[in-house]
C-alpha cells in the first residue's frame, strides 16, 4: 500500500471537498454514516471558506488536520479544533475523522488518529469526540486508543426521521 499519513496541505482542498461531497451520496445507502450532516449539500464557495479556516486556525494554532494520502489522492482527514479559542476551555479539542468508503478497514483511521494525538499533545491537554452508538469499529477504535465514554445521549442524531444515540468520549494528553 502506497500510504503516507500527514499534515494537510492546501493543495488537498479538491480531494478533501471531493471526499465531503461523497458522503452525502454514501448516506442514503448507510444511515449510520457517522458523520454529522448540514441539511443540504454545501456548495463548493461553502468548502473552500471551511478549508480556508482550517488552514488558518491550524496556523494560528488551534487545530490540526491530519490526512492520509495513498498513491497522490487524499483518502481521509483527521482535524482537531479548540472547542473554543481564548477561553477556560481552550485547553480541549473536538477531534473529527473521516475516510472515504473505499479505505475504510484497512487500519487507515487508526494511522491518522495516532499522528494527530500525538500533534495534538503540543496544543491541547483533552481530546473529545462524539460517535454514533451504532458506529462499533469506530468505538473500538477510539477505545483502543485511550478514550473514554464519559456522556451518553439516547436521541443525539436524527437522520431520515429515525433517531441514533451518540456517545461522548474524551482522551487525557
Amino acid at each position: 500500500m502506497d500510504l503516507i499519513i500527514r499534515t494537510v496541505q492546501w493543495k488537498d482542498f479538491e480531494d478533501i471537498a471531493n471526499n465531503y461531497f461523497s458522503y452525502y451520496d454514501e448516506k442514503n445507502s448507510n444511515e449510520n454514516l457517522g458523520l454529522i450532516f448540514q441539511d443540504k449539500v454545501p456548495n463548493i464557495n461553502d468548502e473552500i471558506k471551511w478549508f480556508s479556516n482550517l488552514m488558518i486556525q491550524i496556523n494560528k494554532g488551534n487545530a490540526i488536520g491530519v490526512v492520509a494520502e495513498y498513491s497522490g489522492k487524499v483518502v481521509g482527514l483527521c482535524d482537531i479544533y479548540k472547542k473554543r479559542e481564548n477561553s477556560e476551555i481552550s485547553h480541549i479539542g473536538v477531534l473529527g475523522i473521516s475516510i472515504i468508503k473505499e479505505y475504510r478497514n484497512k487500519g487507515i483511521g487508526t494511522l491518522m488518529m495516532r499522528k494527530a494525538i500525538e500533534l495534538a499533545k503540543n496544543h491541547f491537554d483533552i481530546l473529545v469526540l462524539d460517535v454514533f452508538e451504532t458506529n462499533i469499529r469506530a468505538i473500538h477504535l477510539y477505545e483502543k486508543l485511550g478514550f473514554i465514554k464519559f456522556a451518553y445521549l439516547p436521541e443525539g442524531i436524527k437522520r431520515n426521521g429515525k433517531y441514533i444515540g451518540v456517545y461522548s468520549m474524551y482522551l487525557h494528553l
